[in-house]
Parts: structure tokens; sequence; C-alpha cells
């Protein structure tokens, strides 16, 4: 019972506190940058997409995922105004700074890599981040057969992909997410050695429930605009179970490139689908074969969602189907993990389902229906200004 009144008095304020501050923050959250490394006998050569303007403003991205909430937010506002020519400069002034955490070890040695160009994105809207890339190489040493590359955690997250040199036939290349300044394992001209399955399992799963907590900002609004449709928790499991179906079936088709659907027409219905679900809630209260259907619908949208995410990171060829399956188990566990929160909170509550429905579900479907609503409006202004 304790434990009930702590809840009441501190984490459901802080729910509804963390939906209202969900609109503004969803332009500023933190995205891995994606590294495309090719390694030969003689040299490394990376190509970085990531945000400088992170890196530019000082800010610490293994703190924080919200680049508003870092001390010198205000410095990444300025930074994100600068003409191309203008980053460039900035970033060519720090390279210095850059290059030393870059953490890339060859036959005991350290590389040093030399920025060869840099370029960021034009015409973008400046309160959405924007991508910068810049090409890297470094020689390799004579006697060094393969290196481990990784970056300092204040850097954030990389995903690091392996591209095949043309002159060398590939037999594993190496694909995976670097988090926290962790490396790479050792990759040589070919690729790696073949990773035990546990540790391909737990990589994929790992990568699936970040992709859900904390970086699924869509995806958690959907699940939550799901769980405030009913009080009772069997309406609520059948809406889990079909979405759950229908986005594993377009991730599975599209991570297989049976299926191809341009991110700019899936990320607005992505968006359009929270607000529906959320909007729907308000006035509808009894689970109907129609809702299901759109949640249907949606759901397949929401797995070509999922398949760009992984379509950037990659999946290794001699364990596809294990790394995809362990990828949507990861989606479903950071699913689960929202719904159980959530749940765990409604327990908590000595509400009638009436009170329940107007003072908590409501309001609440109001707020993820308006964030939706401003998600569309972001996404589809993005694509007319690209």
């Amino acid at each position: 019972m304790q434990i009930c009144k702590a809840i009441r008095r501190h984490l459901l304020p802080a729910f509804m506190l963390l939906l209202c501050s969900l609109l503004p923050a969803h332009s500023h959250e933190m995205r891995p940058a994606i590294g495309d490394i090719t390694v030969s006998s003689a040299q490394v050569s990376v190509t970085l997409r990531f945000n400088a303007e992170l890196f530019l403003a000082d800010i610490d991205a293994s703190q924080i995922t919200d680049s508003d909430d870092a001390p010198t937010a205000a410095i990444y506002d300025d930074m994100r105004q600068l003409p191309p020519a203008a980053l460039r400069d900035a970033f060519m002034q720090k390279w210095p700074a850059f290059a030393a955490l870059i953490n890339a070890r060859a036959g005991g040695e350290r590389l040093r890599f030399e920025l060869v160009d840099f370029s960021s994105q034009t015409d973008i809207d400046v309160s959405l981040p924007r991508t910068s890339t810049a090409i890297i190489t470094a020689p390799m040493p004579a006697h060094a057969t393969d290196l481990r590359f990784g970056w300092d955690a204040r850097l954030g997250d990389l995903i690091l992909r392996q591209m095949a040199d043309p002159s060398i036939d590939p037999e594993n290349l190496y694909t995976g997410l670097l988090n926290n300044g962790s490396q790479s394992p050792a990759i040589s001209p070919r690729g790696v050695a073949a990773q035990p399955v546990s540790a391909v399992i737990i990589n994929y799963i790992e990568i699936g429930f970040i992709h859900i907590i904390p970086r699924g900002f869509d995806h958690i609004l959907f699940v939550l605009g799901l769980f405030f449709y009913a009080a009772r928790w069997r309406p609520l499991l059948l809406q889990i179970t079909i979405f759950t179906i229908a986005h594993s079936l377009t991730l599975s088709l599209a991570s297989g490139g049976l299926v191809s659907v341009p991110a700019p027409i899936v990320e607005p219905i992505i968006a359009a689908s929270i607000a529906y679900v959320a909007l729907e809630n308000i006035w509808r209260q009894k689970l109907h074969m129609s809702r299901l259907l759109i949640i249907f619908l949606f759901g397949l949208i929401h797995g070509l969602g999922f398949a760009s995410v992984l379509a950037e990171i990659g999946l290794p060829s001699g364990d596809f189907l294990l790394s995809l399956i362990s990828f949507n188990v990861g989606v479903e566990l950071g699913q689960i993990a929202v719904i159980a929160a959530a749940f765990m909170l409604r327990l908590c509550l000595p509400l009638s389902p009436d009170r329940y429905r107007r003072i908590i579900a409501i309001p609440a479907s109001c707020m993820i229906g308006a964030t939706g609503i401003w998600i569309v409006i972001e996404r589809v202004s993005a694509i007319l200004l690209a």
C-alpha cells in the first residue's frame, strides 16, 4: 500500500509531465552516428554521418537523450543556424580534438586519422537535427592484419558497418552498434571472426530494445495510445497482439528485400497513426473490429519503420534470420516495458473505470494525439523543404 501511495504521489505526476514534455523534445532527440568503414592492408577509411553540432557545442551525448537538456543547449542551437560553409570551418578548427576522441588500434598502435572531407546538409529545417558527413582515413601499420575501432562515449552511439574492399572477397563483414565508448571486434579486410550465437542474440536484442527505450519516441506514444483505450487488460492484450503480428510481418518482409516503401511516406503515416489511435480513445470506449483492423494496418507501417532502422545497422549475412528475430524480440521487450510501467501506475490508482477514463485516459490521449499531429506537421514540412 505504501508503495502504491508513493507511486501515486511521485511517479504519476512525473508520467504526466513526461507526456507534456514529449512534444517539444522530439525535434532534439539524440540519434546514433553511422560509420561506414573500409579496411585494406594499406589503410582504413571511414565515412561518418553524424550530428557535428553536438560535438562543436561540447555536449556529452552519453549523459543526455535530448540536446535541450545540455548545459550548452544555447550554443548548440546557434551552431544549427550556421550555413554549411561556416559549420565546415568550425569543425575543421576543432578537428584535432575530435580526432583525439577516436579510439582505433591496429597491431598494437593507435591509428592517427586525417580529415579528408567534410560536408553537411543544406536547405534543412533548422528545427530538425542536421546530418554532417566526414571522410577520415588512416594508414595501417605494415605488420597489422586487423583493427579495432571505437570512439569516446561523449560522441554518443555509433553504428559501424564494414564495406567490402573491391579488391578482396569478403567473408563476414562486420556490422554492429557501439555504445558507451565500446570498441568493435577485430576487423580484417575480409571481415570479422564468426561471433558466438549468444553474442549475436544479445547484441540485436539490445539494439531492438534501445530502439524503443529510449529512442522509440513515436512507437512509445503509439503503444501508450493503445494502453489508454481501455482500463481492462484483455482489450489491451488483443490490441498489442494485433500490432505485434502486423509489424513483425512487414519487418521480416522489408528486411528480406521483399517490400520497400520510402521513408518520406512511412514516417508521416506513423505519426498520423499516433494521432488517430489517441483521439479515437476520446469518442470510443468499447473495442470494435474496425479499431483492430486499423491497428493491424498501422502495425504494418510501424514494421516498415523498424525495418528502416535495421537497414541502417545491417544484418550479418551469416546470421541474418537469428539477428532479425533477436531484433524483433528486443522491440517486443521494449514495448512490454512501456506497457508494464503504465499498467503498474494504473493498478495503484484507486479509481473506478469511469473516473480513470475521465481523469487520466482522456487527458493523456489528448496530449498524445496533439503530439502526433505536431509530428505529422513536422515530418511533412521536412519533406517539403528537402
